[in-house]
């Protein structure tokens, strides 16, 4: 994947399908959470400023967003735990995602 085709990925799904694959916890909330938190700090990493009277509904809405990306790539599991033990998840699947989040990093 040449810098090009990583300038295109969208840096909240690619943060989103990492944590979704290799979070320690099995806590949804803690997960959203985290994964927002990573995405503002991407954001300040790359001089995408954010006023802070606007910080608290962007994080509602982009909680809500990694929600409904969460409810999409689960569908049909309970939970995190059901989602990684039903055997949709492969190790190519998960390379692939180690690899987008370590270009989106760098």
């Amino acid at each position: 994947m040449t810098k090009k085709e990583v300038k295109y990925l969208d840096p909240l799904y690619v943060i989103f399908e990492k944590y979704l694959y290799d979070f320690p916890h099995e806590d949804l909330d803690l997960l959203l959470s985290t994964i927002v938190t990573e995405y503002l700090d991407y954001l300040k990493a790359h001089s995408v400023m954010v006023p802070e009277k606007s910080m608290t509904f962007l994080m509602k809405d982009l909680t809500e967003e990694v929600y409904d990306m969460f409810i999409k790539k689960v569908h049909g599991c309970l939970n995190l735990k059901d989602f990684r033990n039903s055997g949709r998840i492969t190790k190519l699947e998960k390379l692939l995602a180690q690899n987008r989040y370590e270009k989106l990093a760098a």
